[in-house]
């Protein structure tokens, strides 16, 4: 085998070994909002590895729903440790209440909060949706 033969499986190779990596199943969410996969490399992945494309996509859709869910639950301790926090500095909770005074106002906190909470439920509604379809692929 010659030099130039060599070189030409060596780039072959790479070229291979690159093409495998680019459209390996992603572990992250890449699907667009029909539930199919996003053009380029997703696209390829949902080809070349159907199985563990679609097994990887519902692994990661189902871990984004749990976070979405357990979301209320982390907030609500977040902001008991935070009182806590408060109640055993008393400068910080002085310094909280005269900031109160100067802060946004509460009307625009609660619509920003309702526009969070709006979104936050539509991914949810999302995500269920391509979880359903996910499965039906599945099973087929």
């Amino acid at each position: 085998m010659t030099r130039n033969h060599r070189h030409l499986l060596l780039l072959l190779g790479l070229g291979a070994a690159a093409l495998i990596w680019a459209t390996f199943p992603p572990s992250e969410i890449a699907l667009s909002d029909a539930c199919t996969p996003l053009p380029g490399p997703a696209q390829w992945s949902s080809v070349l590895y159907s199985g563990p494309f679609w097994r990887r996509q519902l692994a990661a859709v189902e871990a984004e729903q749990l976070d979405l869910l357990s979301y209320p639950a982390r907030r609500a301790r977040l902001e008991a440790e935070a009182e806590t926090a408060r109640r055993l500095s008393p400068i910080e909770s002085k310094m909280e209440r005269l900031s109160q005074g100067q802060g946004e106002d509460p009307a625009v906190k609660e619509r920003q909060e309702a526009e969070r909470h709006a979104a936050r439920l539509k991914r949810a509604i999302w995500l269920t949706e391509c979880a359903g379809r996910i499965h039906q692929r599945l099973n087929e």
